[in-house]
């Protein structure tokens, strides 16, 4: 609890006027809330007993009273929330600034970027609360208290003492949520909830490799289990909450029954008039819901918890610095049709609000084994083909033919382990190197993964590594050069044994020596499978037995 204890002192001291006065003001509605009760309780019954004995009651002081108290219950609410929202925000606004800017001069190591965006911006959002609903809440309810309690030992012993017990009661029901804060359920749901962040985050940014292989199913599954931990946490949250707030209400409850039957003992022996007694009782009944708003304030007390550990903690560490293996047999790739792999027949597509068309009666097709490059200016299609063939957009005129069978007619499993793209940028996942490779091929062994991993001349570089294919990449690929990636990409398209590659600008961005490679190794290791291949150098319309011109 010294973190909160820390941030506390932080806000108090970056604007110690709008701290104190955030929290006097926050009074005033409260003490007109129950003043309101109390006198209204008083007056109404006082008028009832006039009116029925005829003695006379000055109406006019007391309406007056409850007017004004209405008016500064209902302006000291604004105020309240203008204040102490204002002064929240001055604070979390410098608070922000400070963290964001101590994070960009040097993102922790090993930690996505968009990861510490969110959780820094959860945890700010998670500190707002520690003024408005722990501070200035349990501030007035402890106020408030206290005077009741003052008050009451001028009323008479039986009431004072009454209203001690419960008093007493609500605040050991505090103390229990503060002493025993459920810390491990929030930190799973903490953890649950960045999971579930995370992995919809890759869902969303590898969507096209997902496709690709045949991964979109258990990646949303991921994202759907961590959805439902989360839940799971909330839930327990949620119920531990209501058991709370059921706690409380039964002592409001009762406390409301026992001052009633001492009010009606002290009428019953003279001790209080009757009017005082109703005004007395109707008194308790606003407590619950001052003293719920700091119940409720206690309850998150553990997210607040962990978010100012992690916030004083950045701020902290930021301004103070100081194999032996054997490939496996790769089984044998499966025989081709002899007729056409690909075949498109009259396509025809253009992008919905498209002015033009991108592609109009398009037919060509590719044999078995055959390397077909398609080359153009920029925007004349190329893209759209690769896409088309790959099913990723789908065909509105005309017909794309896999294997004689309308590509329409595949399902999505069959067609991932027929074609395989390969595209300028691959997605990487922030996992181990082997799990970003079996992404292809989950059955695969260790050794199809070295052997991969050897045709795509990046085994000895991840050999050297501590890890080897233990390794976790990091955001994007984040640890391994551009060439690297590219040669990663390409060891996860060995593990397929496709019908049909399409390479979507496989080398573009790569040096020339890289690219030369890259390509080399791809054309020595791809088998049998035919190829589609956009092409904008030289070197790679010269590979092709084919070249389309768009």
């Amino acid at each position: 609890m010294m973190a909160i204890w820390q941030i506390i002192q932080r806000q108090r001291t970056h604007d110690r006027i709008y701290f104190w006065i955030g929290i006097f003001v926050a009074l005033i509605p409260a003490v007109a809330g129950i003043l309101l009760l109390g006198v209204s309780g008083w007056f109404i019954t006082a008028a009832a007993v006039a009116g029925l004995s005829g003695a006379f009651l000055n109406i006019f002081a007391p309406s007056a009273i409850i007017r004004a108290l209405a008016i500064l219950r209902t302006a000291g609410r604004y105020g309240e929330r203008l204040l102490t929202h204002d002064a929240t925000f001055r604070f979390l606004g410098d608070l922000r600034e400070r963290l964001f800017a101590l994070c960009s001069q040097e993102v922790p190591h090993g930690r996505r970027t968009g990861l510490l965006l969110n959780r820094l911006t959860a945890d700010i959002a998670a500190l707002d609360a520690v003024y408005l609903r722990l501070v200035v809440p349990s501030a007035v309810a402890t106020i408030i208290c206290i005077c009741l309690l003052l008050f009451w030992s001028t009323v008479s012993t039986p009431v004072f003492l009454t209203g001690l017990v419960f008093a007493l009661a609500w605040g050991l029901l505090a103390w229990r949520l503060f002493a025993r804060p459920d810390k491990n359920t929030a930190r799973r749901a903490d953890a649950a909830s960045e999971a579930m962040r995370l992995r919809a985050a890759d869902l969303a940014a590898g969507r096209r490799d997902l496709a690709i292989y045949g991964g979109l199913d258990l990646a949303a599954d991921d994202v759907a289990r961590a959805g439902h931990r989360l839940q799971q946490t909330e839930d327990r949250l949620e119920s531990r909450a209501a058991s709370t707030s059921a706690v409380s209400n039964l002592i409001g409850q009762t406390f409301l029954a026992a001052m009633l039957v001492v009010c009606g003992f002290g009428v019953a022996d003279g001790a209080i008039s009757l009017a005082f007694a109703v005004g007395l009782v109707l008194v308790v009944t606003a407590l619950p819901e001052i003293i719920a708003m700091m119940l409720a304030g206690l309850e998150n007390l553990p997210r607040m918890s962990l978010a100012a550990r992690r916030t004083v903690t950045a701020e902290e560490a930021s301004s103070h610095p100081d194999k032996a293996r054997e490939p496996s047999s790769s089984p044998d790739r499966p025989a081709l049709s002899a007729s056409s792999i690909l075949r498109f027949d009259r396509v025809s597509f253009s992008y919905k609000g498209a002015a033009k068309t991108v592609l109009n009666d398009l037919s060509f097709e590719i044999g078995p084994g055959e390397i077909v490059a398609v080359a153009g200016r920029s925007g004349c299609g190329k893209s759209t083909i690769a896409a088309l063939t790959a099913r990723l957009i789908r065909v509105r005129n005309g017909q794309v033919l896999l294997k004689g069978t309308p590509i329409e007619d595949y399902p999505e499993d069959a067609l991932r382990r027929a074609v395989t793209v390969v595209s300028q940028r691959p997605y990487l996942f922030n996992d181990t190197l082997s799990a970003n490779l079996r992404l292809a091929d989950p059955e695969a062994g260790e050794g199809d993964l070295w052997q991969a991993l050897e045709q795509s001349a990046l085994a000895e570089r991840i050999a050297a590594g501590k890890d080897g294919l233990g390794t976790v990449l990091r955001e994007g690929g984040l640890g391994l050069s551009g060439g690297e990636q590219r040669r990663l990409a390409l060891a996860r398209a060995f593990l397929t044994r496709p019908a049909l590659f399409v390479l979507d600008e496989m080398t573009e961005g790569l040096d020339d020596r890289t690219a030369e490679d890259v390509l080399r190794r791809f054309l020595e290791y791809r088998g049998t499978s035919a190829v589609f291949m956009i092409a904008h150098k030289q070197r790679e319309l010269e590979a092709a037995d084919r070249v389309l011109h768009l």
